[in-house]
């Protein structure tokens, strides 16, 4: 019997294991300071870091951007089919001539985005509204009925918003429908790197009463005091799920100090619409 040798942990690409900080983490962490180049608003400024959890700080001094959003800017600016890369999220907006619709209608990236022609954004307010409805002059959709039309965008971009629905792989099948062959949804999620298997920590069943499988989790919300439920944490799984709803997805794991991204944990997804 032939006996392999056990890889060396840095050659292992998934699980993503945590690491240590890096020494400019460990710089921006002891100074909370420290010079990038925005990917959103094309300035050479700094960040103020204030604590240690990267994935939602970072903030640009200028745009007010946090870590979070500037993956978001680095795979829109970079996988985007053009004759050249975009350097930031401004050139982007400039120079591309695409239907986007982004699931919420504030934050850094909405606004640098909502100055294309045709940008569609949206809020979920309840379940007593009917998608497409406007709601204090916002427009409510629900991820799992939306209103839209078959095949009416180029690209969606929801941050952080796939766990809080019911039933999200519903919603992923709503994107594949609105989305035009080619078409991209890039999102954010929580992602557990080293398991497996989605995390399922409540549902809804067919007289909406909740149920909870897990102590319940709640993720700060501007809309609502209580904050918003966690339903599910994703895991390499859903790429899986992806797949057999139609999509190709590519899972960026990012880290760029030059940008303000830094952690280990910058993940970003793109599901591509093949057929």
């Amino acid at each position: 019997m032939i006996m392999r040798k056990k890889a060396p942990v840095n050659y292992i690409k998934y699980p993503i294991y945590a690491r240590p900080f890096t020494l400019t983490e460990k710089f921006a962490i002891t100074f909370k300071i420290m010079p990038i180049k925005c990917n959103i608003c094309g300035h050479i400024t700094f960040i103020d870091v204030t604590n240690d959890n990267f994935r939602e700080n970072c903030i640009c001094r200028n745009c007010h951007s946090f870590n979070r959003q500037r993956q978001i800017a680095f795979v829109l600016c970079n996988s985007i089919t053009n004759k050249r890369r975009n350097k930031d999220l401004t050139e982007f907006c400039n120079t591309t001539n695409l239907s986007v619709f982004n699931t919420e209608t504030s934050g850094t990236v909405h606004n640098f985005l909502s100055r294309m022609k045709d940008y569609t954004c949206s809020e979920y307010f309840g379940e007593n509204h009917i998608s497409g409805e406007l709601v204090n002059n916002r427009m409510h959709q629900d991820l799992m009925s939306l209103s839209f039309n078959d095949e009416r965008f180029d690209l969606v971009i929801s941050t952080d918003v796939f766990e809080h629905i019911s039933d999200p792989y519903l919603a992923h099948k709503e994107i594949y429908r609105v989305l035009r062959r080619g078409g991209r949804h890039i999102f954010t999620i929580p992602f557990y790197q080293t398991d497996f298997s989605d995390e399922v920590r409540a549902s809804i069943d067919i007289n909406k009463e909740i149920h909870y499988y897990h102590e319940p989790l709640y993720h700060i919300d501007p809309l609502r005091k209580e904050g918003i439920l966690v339903f599910n944490i994703f895991s390499i799984e859903m790429l899986t799920k992806l797949s057999n709803l139609g999509f190709r997805t590519n899972m960026y794991h990012l880290y760029s100090p030059y940008y303000g991204i830094l952690g280990s944990n910058g993940l970003v997804f793109e599901a591509i619409k093949e057929k």
